[in-house]
């Protein structure tokens, strides 16, 4: 190899780790936050709301399909509408729009269940199979 070559492939190495070091270097410490976080915080907070929802929303198809005990839907239909009180509050909060009131912990909008016509044929299927076999297991 030439001595140009050389120099150039020591270049091109030292600029390619310098441009993968570069994050690291720049990375703030924990304690120190901007703009930036707090909108990152906000989605964090939206996305957990949404998976919330949603877990309640398959939860009320599980219950309608008869895959959960009534006593378990309950427990946790109450746990996940709770939880997702709480992170709506907080998005709230975050965004700085004015509540429509106080509400006290506990004091939430019940979350309608799922039509059981829009459940998928299939689901249905397994519904009645799982409502057979306890039928049968109960004889």
């Amino acid at each position: 190899m030439s001595g140009g070559g050389f120099v150039v492939t020591v270049f091109l190495l030292v600029i390619g780790v310098a441009w993968l070091a570069l994050p690291f270097l720049l990375r703030r410490s924990a304690g120190e936050y901007e703009a930036g976080d707090k909108g990152r915080d906000r989605l964090n907070l939206a996305s957990a709301y949404e998976r919330t929802l949603l877990m309640v929303r398959d939860l009320d198809e599980d219950f309608q399909l008869g895959k959960l005990p009534e006593e378990t839907y309950s427990s946790e239909r109450a746990r996940l509408v709770e939880q997702g009180a709480s992170l709506l509050e907080a998005l709230e909060q975050m965004g700085g729009k004015p509540k429509k009131g106080k509400r006290k912990r506990g004091d939430h909008e019940e979350i309608p269940a799922a039509p059981a016509a829009e459940l998928d044929p299939v689901e249905q299927a397994i519904a009645a199979y799982t409502r057979a076999r306890e039928k049968a297991q109960g004889q």
